[in-house]
């Protein structure tokens, strides 16, 4: 209870608090609005007793003006306190949303992998959404509501307390049920969140590998396990839905019941003669008034149950730890890395034990069977994942102690699959830095020999590679990937596999380009292929998380052990 008041604290500090003006602001509009409601019965009682019954008909002008005013001031309060809600909530998602990607992004990516791609989408947008409802929408209401319950049971009481005490007192029986049902409906709108974040997850794992899916012609099994999905939202769902009927059919009581004891209690009172029958029409005005807002309680409690679990959610995110690293600088000369008596473990599967290894400048190998740890090395390097013992040093500085913005700034990462995103070539090139003018960035293009090819393209440099690149082939992906290397100019290079899946000429373009960057710079090469090893360069050959002995026809490669 202490962590959840906790998180509502810091949500309430951090999103909320600059925005209390507005918020305030709109309570005193919604009150403005009510006055209508709240003087409408008491001008209707004047009617009947005064002009109608009374004969004071100089007031009739007074009524009608009356009426009128409040009317329009109503309605003018309604538009502007509608529209600067809207204009809050989308303040506040926008402030929440960013939030939440800085912390997913910021992150230990050993966290962020423990929640689906699909989920994290849920989570940051639509959860998001129901979060910031309780500040902007649920909590004013309470507040409004409070004055709405209040000021017609006073003007009640003022009349004929009595009679106002016999038709209000029910509405604390109605308290039970609303507890119960916001209890079920918390727990049901939990579930079926859970249930909407994997049809997130599923879509975006599916939709990306269409033509996969239909090379092996698995419309009808990936249908299939979306219809799974569907069901169980669609279970959760009906559920929520189920509760939430049941609520709204119990709290629609709320209104029968005190006019049914009006009427059994307050008609006799006017055919007796001690009570108006202005008096009668106000209680009924106010009666409805009163219980109208108490029956809004039983709707705003099942609210705030039904986004609890999306605030949970958002919480979440905004609460994973933080990969902030040491405070030292890091300052790279030689380039020399050092692994020193190594442990990690990923997903309870130990994949170093006392690893040592050194890293020189020029070209360095890392090769092994797959599963042996090879990638692990370069993500370790990175601080993408955190070390459970020993420590890995760059020129003699050990990398936990330094600024994660220099360690990653002295590294370029060129991966297997090259992560490029649906923009411009250029673009895409030029996030190696940011920086860069398109002078710098053509110059990159060349040196990777990409710049032939970019510009034979009807739009050069200005080309859309399409999400993820999918307009490209898998060598012009690696070598504008390697482009974006080459403009950052880090003193380390870590190459993952890049020519796996290229064909030969792209394959000894990169190669030679390699070879050049390799000269002045520490690179890092993952591979399997013995004929891409070039000759004197340093060889780690890795067998269950270990150097092993290398074998014998990598010793005929290297002149130098």
């Amino acid at each position: 209870m202490a962590m959840i008041n906790d998180s509502y604290k810091y949500f309430f500090m951090k999103f909320i608090r600059p925005n209390t003006f507005t918020i305030t602001f709109l309570i005193a509009l919604e009150f403005i609005g009510m006055l209508f409601t709240f003087i409408s019965p008491l001008l209707a009682k004047s009617l009947i007793d005064d002009v109608f019954i009374g004969g004071k008909t100089e007031i009739f002008g007074y009524i009608i003006l009356g009426t009128a005013g409040t009317y329009v001031i109503s309605s003018f309060s309604t538009y502007i306190s509608s529209y600067k809600k809207g204009k809050l909530e989308l303040t506040i998602f926008n402030d929440v949303a960013k939030e939440s990607f800085k912390a997913a992004q910021s992150a230990y990516i050993t966290k962020t992998q423990e929640m689906k791609v699909g989920d994290l989408l849920s989570r940051i947008v639509a959860n998001t959404r129901s979060a910031i409802y309780i500040f902007t929408f649920i909590i004013p209401q309470v507040i409004v509501n409070a004055i709405r319950i209040i000021t017609p049971f006073t003007i009640m009481l003022y009349y004929n307390w009595k009679l106002a005490l016999i038709v209000t007192i029910p509405a604390l029986f109605f308290l039970i049920p609303m507890s119960f049902f916001g209890r079920r409906l918390e727990h049901t709108q939990r579930t079926s969140l859970e249930k909407t974040a994997s049809i997130y997850s599923f879509l975006n794992e599916n939709l990306p590998i269409i033509p996969l899916i239909k090379v092996f012609r698995l419309e009808r099994w990936s249908q299939n396990k979306f219809q799974e999905q569907m069901k169980d939202y669609y279970d959760a769902t009906l559920d929520y839905t189920r509760n939430n009927s049941l609520s709204t059919s119990v709290n629609s009581l709320m209104y029968g019941i005190p006019m049914v004891l009006l009427i059994i209690f307050g008609g006799p009172l006017v055919m007796q003669g001690s009570l108006s029958i202005g008096t009668f029409t106000l209680f009924m005005s106010n009666v409805a008034l009163v219980f109208s807002p108490v029956s809004q309680f039983a709707l705003l409690w099942t609210a705030y149950k039904s986004s609890s679990p999306a605030f949970d959610r958002v919480n979440e995110v905004l609460q994973l730890e933080k990969d902030d690293g040491g405070n030292k600088e890091l300052k790279v000369k030689d380039g020399v890395i050092t692994f020193e008596d190594v442990w990690f473990t990923y997903d309870n599967r130990p994949i170093f034990q006392g690893f040592n290894a050194t890293f020189k400048n020029g070209l360095n190998y890392v090769v092994g069977d797959n599963g042996t740890g090879k990638s692990t090395i370069f993500k370790l390097l990175c601080s993408l994942y955190t070390l459970e013992g020993g420590k890995i040093n760059i020129d003699g500085q050990d990398i936990s102690t330094v600024r994660r913005e220099d360690l990653r700034e002295s590294i370029s990462m060129i991966f297997s699959e090259p992560y490029l995103f649906d923009g411009t070539i250029s673009d895409n090139i030029k996030i190696g830095n940011l920086s860069s003018t398109e002078e710098n960035i053509i110059k990159a293009a060349k040196q990777v020999r990409v710049h032939e090819f970019i510009k034979s393209l009807p739009r050069g440099y200005e080309t859309m590679v399409g999400e993820n690149g999918l307009k490209l082939s898998s060598g012009e992906k690696q070598k504008i990937a390697l482009a974006r290397a080459v403009l950052k100019n880090s003193p380390i290079i870590l190459l993952d596999e890049v020519t796996k899946s290229i064909d030969r000429e792209s394959k000894k373009a990169i190669n030679e380009v390699i070879k050049n960057l390799s000269i002045k710079k520490t690179v890092i090469i993952i591979t399997h292929s013995e004929s891409e090893i070039h000759y004197n360069s340093n060889i780690i050959y890795i067998e269950n998380g270990d150097i092993q002995r290398e074998p014998a026809s990598f010793k005929s490669i290297r002149a130098v052990s």
